[in-house]
């Protein structure tokens, strides 16, 4: 608000004036003596309480760096600093990713420096740099190669921010290794405030540290950097060469530019148990200068060892909320997840601690703030290594799950394909058994999908052989599953088996986005924690199956209200579903999804206006269109309203757009879209998927003698289900929106067919089964045209008589039924010419009666 400046000015001067006087208060109280305190009064308890204002506000804040380090390293023996860290301060983990899907020492450090993901241009040999201290010229080495790649990539990361911000407002700083002077660089690659080397003993480490809480705000000290065997840091050429050697080395590995180096076999790694030890020791260092300042202090690994994994971070003393920091968990607004935070979420918490929040730019992170958790230390590390472990496993498995889907749903619509066109009696062999064995695996494969997030229900990671035990779990989970959609009463409809399966897959997905996420989070088709693209809410896969899934949902229910002349009922039923679905994918703290309801509007809105029996126009789809971009952008703006460590990705981007960052967001979009679109698990699926949905849906449009038409097995299948074609349809409008808006490209259509096809391919094989005889047309020596001609005359007759074109289906479906001929190719051709008014082929089947006497029984399993 425009008003806000003036308090928000004040506020400035008044803590500036307590700080000062504060201060002074300071110097006269110690000013007899060093080495002890000066007893005073007890303060009154409204001096206490300004006075503890006073000082989280100007408390120092210490930022204690490290790579590599994970909580797996930690024990009472080797590491007795940080073991006591999780017992008395909050704890958590770090997605760290960066750029990449694996990041180094100095994309850690730039994401401090940047507030964005940020990177170091990648070596040939795809080593990571060994970070030095600046040299004489006090430029921080190879920040032209840190610029380089920030400007070539799309998250508008700007090195040299948080620098630039520190002088801006004469924030005092200091940056102790070479880590910290990236951290506090400004924007030409100079350190803000004070830079010293990393001092080589602990002792002395603790006395640069007390030096500068004593003149600094803000210090940052690296602390040194754990790397697995065969993943050194290796040197790097850089314009502004140190004028010393110290820098991110391994402890114990020698340098290999020093010419004295005998051979390569002289170079002996250490471990990962004897590099997290020299780690700890200086980070008891740092926590030791802090006793007794009331400085906040973060312990962060900001980047890898080698492999993507979870890393460590702590923190003790007052949290920028005001919070305590101690015994319970980390978490932030930017993952939603108790006990993990990311790499870009700690310049947001700096910022906000020195006060200089309202300064800052739309950032990617947000807060770390405390956040309850398990009641004991030992709980809350169990739990941490539970998380860390999970999120390494499903990394493992994921790839896997999604070859053996795709390869089985390949097969799957290759057979279909075969057994759905054959024609012969469905109720003989070998026709037969392989319907019910195409339904069978139909409904397992589209279960599948929804399998994958709830396998999240059960802890398969922590098995002996957590493979296998993942295997076995998918298999248990399809398996009951396509159990109770065989079994359950709705086994009599041509859609209730698969109606089942979509509902499903709809009310897993409806209830976890209600519940806080848990399962899409960590699970072969959800968000994974390691990618760090979404800790929370609806993922671009769990939409599209929420797409694909909620409209089957709705063709099932409504596809019998339609037939008994329900039209009104069945249109409200669709729209409450279809609100339902846009609420809980879109809405800031549930779905949280950008992309999503745009597509799922104008989905469920075509099959509503065909449901309803009216006509669908260009003018209404842009209105629609219009509707779902104003539904959006309200849940954009609503979130941007609220306190920014309260915001979800939505409010997060509309303050982005507004900070001018647009661009930047959709030319990654875009990017990521042209990677993925070559992708050949999702090639399969779209291509096989749409050709298979071609041969079910066909019907009697092509010429004769192609391989549909109204001669073929499936000829009657669309006017048993009259909502299936306008469903199709209204899938692919949906999928394909969701393609152009979300950033995971073909991934989106792809995964909605994975469980569309399948149900659409269990309906076929079920009509099927329930139509034994082959369709009139089939067998009959008149060509088709004849069927044509006397529905043709049908419809000009009614509308001679003043009947109106939503009542011609009815006249033609009853004429074609008392000359004799085939009453499903009759209806079929209904549904075709019906396509244009919206009305159906059910309005037939309601008032036949009326249009001739005594008409013939309809084929078993039409209606």
């Amino acid at each position: 608000m425009p008003t806000s400046a003036r308090p928000r000015a004040l506020r400035h001067r008044v803590r500036a004036l307590a700080g000062t006087l504060l201060a002074a208060a300071t110097v006269l109280l110690t000013a007899p003596t060093a080495d002890a305190a000066t007893p005073t009064p007890a303060p009154s308890a409204a001096a206490v309480t300004a006075t503890a204002a006073d000082d989280a506000a100007t408390a120092p804040v210490v930022l204690v760096g490290v790579t590599g380090l994970r909580w797996d390293d930690v024990t009472t023996l080797t590491t007795p600093t940080l073991w006591d860290l999780s017992r008395d301060g909050s704890i958590g983990l770090v997605a760290a990713r960066s750029v990449a899907s694996r990041s180094c020492p100095a994309d850690g450090w730039l994401a401090v420096s940047s507030g964005e993901r940020a990177a170091d241009l990648p070596a040939d040999d795809r080593t990571c740099r060994t970070l030095r201290d600046p040299g004489e010229d006090g430029v921080v080495p190879g920040w032209d190669d840190y610029e380089a790649s920030a400007d070539a990539e799309s998250y508008g990361a700007r090195p040299g921010l948080l620098g630039d911000l520190l002088a801006g407002s004469g924030t005092p700083a200091t940056g102790i290794g070479p880590g910290a002077a990236i951290a506090l660089a400004d924007a030409d690659g100079l350190p803000v405030g004070t830079h010293v080397a990393r001092p080589g003993s602990t002792a002395a480490l603790t006395r640069t540290v007390r030096d500068a809480l004593a003149t600094s705000q803000l210090v940052v000290v690296d602390a040194g950097v754990l790397r697995d065997p065969g993943y050194a840091t290796a040197a790097r050429g850089s314009s502004t060469a140190p004028d010393e050697e110290l820098g991110d080395e391994i402890p114990g590995i020698a340098d290999p530019t020093d010419p004295e180096l005998p051979t390569p076999g002289a170079i002996v790694e250490p471990t990962r148990s004897a590099q997290a030890q020299t780690l700890d020791d200086r980070i008891g260092a740092v926590l030791r200068a802090t006793e007794r300042t009331g400085a906040t202090v973060l312990v962060v690994s900001l980047a890898d060892s080698s492999r993507a994994t979870l890393q460590l971070a702590a923190a003790l003393g007052t949290a920028p909320n005001g919070d305590e920091y101690a015994r319970n968990l980390l978490t932030s607004g930017a993952t939603r997840q108790p006990g993990l935070v990311q790499t870009v979420d700690v310049t947001p918490t700096l910022l906000a601690a020195l006060d200089l929040d309202d300064d800052a730019p739309a950032l990617a992170g947000a807060t770390i703030v405390p956040t309850a958790g398990p009641a004991t230390a030992s709980a809350r590390m169990a739990m941490l290594l539970d998380v860390q472990q999970q999120a390494q496993w499903v990394t493992r498995v994921s790839g896997g799950f999604s070859t053996r889907m795709v390869l089985a749903q390949a097969v799957l619509f290759v057979a279909a394909a075969i057994i759905l066109t054959r024609k012969g009696r469905s109720d003989r062999r070998p026709l037969r058994p392989a319907l019910h064995a195409l339904k069978i695996a139909s409904l397992a494969l589209a279960a599948a999908p929804v399998t994958a997030f709830l396998t999240g229900l059960v802890p398969w990671w922590r098995a002996a052989d957590p493979r296998m035990a993942f295997w076995w779990t998918v298999l248990a989970w399809i398996a009951l599953i396509t159990a109770l959609a065989l079994v359950g009463p709705w086994r009599r409809s041509v859609l209730g088996p698969a109606g089942f399966v979509a509902a499903v897959t709809v009310g897993v997905l409806v209830v976890d986005a209600c519940t806080g996420s848990h399962l899409v989070i960590d699970t072969p088709m959800g968000a994974h924690r390691l990618l760090a693209a979404r800790f929370y809410g609806m993922s671009n896969q769990a939409f599209a199956l929420l797409t694909a899934a909620g409209l089957l949902v709705a063709v099932a229910i409504a596809d019998p209200l339609v037939r008994r002349g329900r039209r009104v009922l069945a249109t409200v039923l669709v729209a409450a579903l279809g609100l339902l679905l846009v609420v809980v994918d879109g809405a800031p703290g549930l779905g949280s999804d950008f992309g999503g309801p745009p597509a799922l509007i104008l989905a469920f809105a075509l099959l509503g206006i065909v449901v309803s029996g009216r006509r669908v126009q260009w003018r209404t789809l842009a209105l629609i269109l219009a509707v779902g971009a104003l539904v959006v952008g309200g849940f954009a703006v609503l979130d941007w309203m609220r306190p920014p460590a309260d915001r979800t990705h939505l409010g997060r981007f509309f303050a982005t757009v507004l900070d001018g960052g647009l661009w930047d967001v959709v030319y990654r979009k875009l990017s990521v879209n042209l990677r993925v679109l070559t992708n050949w698990r999702y090639l399969v699926l779209a291509v096989f998927g749409i050709a298979l949905t071609w041969i079910v849906l066909a019907g009697d449009r092509p010429r004769r003698g192609a391989l549909m038409g109204p001669r073929s097995p499936l000829a009657g299948l669309q006017a048993a289900v009259p909502l299936l074609r306008p469903a199709v349809l209204a899938i692919g409008a949906g999928l394909g929106v969701g393609f152009l808006i979300n950033d995971s490209g073909i991934v989106v259509p792809a995964t909605g067919i994975a469980v569309a096809v399948p149900c659409l391919v269990a309906a076929a094989a079920q009509w099927r089964l329930e139509n034994p005889e082959p369709t009139a047309a089939a067998v009959a020596d008149g060509p088709p045209a004849g069927v044509a001609a006397r529905a043709g005359t049908a419809v000009a007759t009614d509308a001679a008589d003043g009947g109106s074109a939503q009542d011609a289906p009815v006249d033609r479906a009853g004429s074609t039924a008392a000359v004799g001929t085939d009453e499903v190719s009759g209806a079929s051709a209904a549904v075709a010419t019906d396509e244009v008014s919206g009305a159906s082929a059910a309005d037939a089947d309601a008032v036949r009666p009326s249009a001739s006497p005594t008409p013939p029984p309809p084929a078993p399993g039409a209606h």
